[in-house]
């Protein structure tokens, strides 16, 4: 390969990164380093040019924009994009967890959205949610009562938040709560990138005789700016097998059941 050809292949490279970035906020080193066909290594050196020029900030497993920090959230459309394969295979586990005559509470977000889209055959439920997605989508089932809390819109997000939310969680008990997170470490908890929600969340910890963390590996070892629980707050955890070793076993020593799909 001549020296043009290869200047002009890591050029398209930091392109795209910086697209994706632009887009989504972060860029994961093992997901881009597949879509480029190209070693992990190569990345690397490519973030490190970006970061040298200015244009992004290595963080574990990848990159965020130079401007990002730990309140960083992905836009409600962005976040349907993103490793839908998981979480797709978290929900089908997740609904084998769900039994006929249930109450469950669904915690906002895209993979609790698609356990929501894997209750066709379930009977007799009562679903509760803020996520006005959910609520929608299980709107038309024949055998599901649906129960939204109430609350102020937050643009952007298809949620409902503020006192109201919070007043309805805190005079509730149901069967299992369905839980999501921005990102979960085994010291710090698990925590959300924004405060307006994560005050949900920490209700929703003590609203459900069971607690469901469903969660990609992309969350795991990182730490946003409000955390609203701890690890050992939770009854079971879902996640994929990409999850690494030392923390599914982190996890497990911790006396949390772990389904890895």
């Amino acid at each position: 390969m001549s020296e043009y050809a290869s200047v002009n292949q890591a050029n398209h490279r930091l392109v795209m990164i910086m697209e994706k970035l632009n887009k989504y906020g972060r860029v994961d080193v093992q997901e881009i380093a597949q879509e480029l066909d190209v070693s992990t290594a190569t990345i690397r050196r490519d973030f490190n040019e970006l970061e040298r020029q200015g244009h992004l900030r290595r963080v574990h497993g990848g990159a965020v924009l130079s401007n990002v920090s730990t309140t960083f959230e992905y836009l409600y459309h962005a976040k349907v994009a993103l490793r839908m394969d998981e979480k797709k295979r978290i929900a089908i586990q997740a609904a084998e967890e769900i039994q006929d005559g249930d109450a469950i509470f669904f915690d906002s977000g895209t993979t609790t959205y698609q356990i929501a889209m894997c209750l066709s055959d379930k009977k007799e439920l009562t679903v509760i949610t803020y996520d006005m997605s959910i609520a929608t989508v299980l709107n038309n089932h024949p055998s599901i009562q649906v129960i939204l809390t109430g609350g102020i819109v937050r643009q952007g997000y298809n949620v409902l938040v503020g006192s109201i939310t919070e007043n309805f969680i805190r005079n509730m008990m149901v069967d299992k709560v369905f839980l999501s997170a921005d990102a979960i470490h085994a010291s710090f908890g698990i925590s959300n990138a924004n405060y307006v929600e994560s005050g949900i969340k920490s209700l929703l910890v003590s609203a459900g005789k069971k607690i469901i963390l469903v969660a990609d590996h992309s969350k795991f070892d990182k730490i946003a700016v409000s955390k609203f629980c701890n690890l050992s707050d939770i009854d079971m955890l879902i996640t994929d097998n990409q999850i690494s070793h030392s923390m599914a076993e982190s996890i497990r020593e911790s006396g949390i059941e772990i389904k890895c799909v």
